[in-house]
C-alpha cells in the first residue's frame, strides 16, 4: 500500500499528466458546474466562454479513439471510414443544435456532451443497431427522468464517501433505477458505466467512478465480466477505507487540484489501466516535427 507521501505524488502526478494528455478531450468540468447550477437553480447557464470550450472539444472529437479493432465490423475499414464519418457528424450537429449560450432547464443537455465523450463506446454500439438513432431524444428523455429523481440525487450530493456510510439499499435503489432508464434509452443492455458516470456527476464527492478496464485492474472483475451493482458496492465500501488511511491529506489535495478527491483518484486509475497510451505518444510531437 502507497504511503502518505507516495499517495500524495501518485494524485499530483497523475493529475498533471490527466491534465497534459487528456484535458483537451474533457467535457467532465462544464458538466459538473452545469449539473451543480440545475440542482441548485433548477437551470444552468452556458456562458459565451464555455462556447470556446464545447467548440474546442468538438474539434478535438476522434472516433477513432473509441475503434476497436477486435471487432470485425471496426477493424474493416471500408465499414468503420464511412461508419465513424456518420456517426461523427451527428455528434456534432446535436452539440450545435443543443448546446448554446443561455440558460437551459434541461439538465439532460447539460450531461450530454460528458456523457457522448465519456461513454461513447455505448453511444457507438446504439448507432450499430440503429442507423437512426435519436441523440436529441435520448437526452430530452434522460432530462425528464432526472428531473424526477432531483430529491434523490441532491440527497446524495450532500454526502461524502469518507465521512459517510455506504447506504447499499438506497445506493443499490437509485442503481437499478438509472440503470434500468438508460437500459431503455439504449439498445436493451445494462448499462453500469454509463450509470456511475451519471451517479457521479450529480454526487461527486459520494459515488466513486470506475469503468470496466479499471473494475479489472483492480480484481473486481474477471476479463471480459461487466461491472454490476454488487461490484460497485465494494468498490464503495474499499474505496472508502483506503482514502480514510489519506484523510489528512485529502482536504489539501482537493484544494490544490480544486477537484473530488474521487475524481482525482479517477484520473490515476484512467492513466495506469484504461488510456490507450499509443494514441497520445503522437501528440509527443517527437516524429514529423520540422
Amino acid at each position: 500500500m502507497l504511503g502518505r507521501n507516495q499517495f500524495e505524488e501518485w494524485i499530483n502526478a497523475s493529475h498533471k499528466l490527466y491534465e497534459i494528455f487528456e484535458q483537451r478531450y474533457d467535457a467532465y468540468p462544464l458538466a459538473l458546474r452545469w449539473v451543480q447550477q440545475w440542482q441548485s437553480f433548477g437551470r444552468f447557464i452556458i456562458e459565451p466562454r464555455e462556447m470556446t470550450v464545447i467548440s474546442d472539444l468538438v474539434h478535438n472529437f476522434d472516433c477513432n479513439a473509441f475503434r476497436n479493432l477486435n471487432n470485425p465490423f471496426e477493424r474493416n475499414p471500408l465499414k468503420w471510414r464511412p461508419f465513424s464519418a456518420k456517426i461523427t457528424e451527428r455528434f456534432k450537429m446535436f452539440v450545435a443544435n443543443n448546446l448554446k449560450k443561455g440558460e437551459c432547464e434541461d439538465v439532460g443537455k447539460g450531461v450530454a456532451l460528458y456523457l457522448l465523450t465519456w461513454n461513447f463506446q455505448r453511444f457507438k454500439e446504439y448507432f450499430k443497431c440503429n442507423e437512426q438513432f435519436d441523440i436529441a431524444l435520448y437526452f430530452t428523455e434522460l432530462g425528464a427522468f432526472l428531473k424526477v429523481k432531483t430529491t434523490e440525487l441532491k440527497h446524495f450530493q450532500e454526502r461524502s464517501l469518507i465521512s459517510d456510510s455506504v447506504d447499499d439499499a438506497e445506493v443499490r435503489k437509485l442503481f437499478g433505477e438509472m440503470n434500468m432508464k438508460l437500459k431503455a434509452l439504449g439498445r436493451g443492455h445494462n448499462e453500469p458505466v454509463g450509470t456511475v458516470k451519471l451517479l457521479h456527476i450529480f454526487a461527486p464527492q459520494y459515488f466513486p467512478l470506475i469503468d470496466n478496464s479499471e473494475a479489472q485492474a483492480l480484481g473486481l472483475t474477471d476479463f471480459e465480466e461487466t461491472l454490476t451493482i454488487n461490484h460497485y458496492l465494494i468498490w464503495m465500501n474499499e474505496l472508502r477505507t483506503w482514502l480514510q488511511k489519506y484523510a489528512d491529506v485529502i482536504g489539501k489535495l482537493e484544494k490544490q487540484h480544486i477537484s473530488s478527491i474521487l475524481r482525482l483518484v479517477d484520473e490515476g486509475l484512467y492513466m495506469m489501466s484504461t488510456v490507450k497510451q499509443k494514441t497520445r505518444v503522437a501528440d509527443l510531437g517527437i516524429c514529423g516535427e520540422g
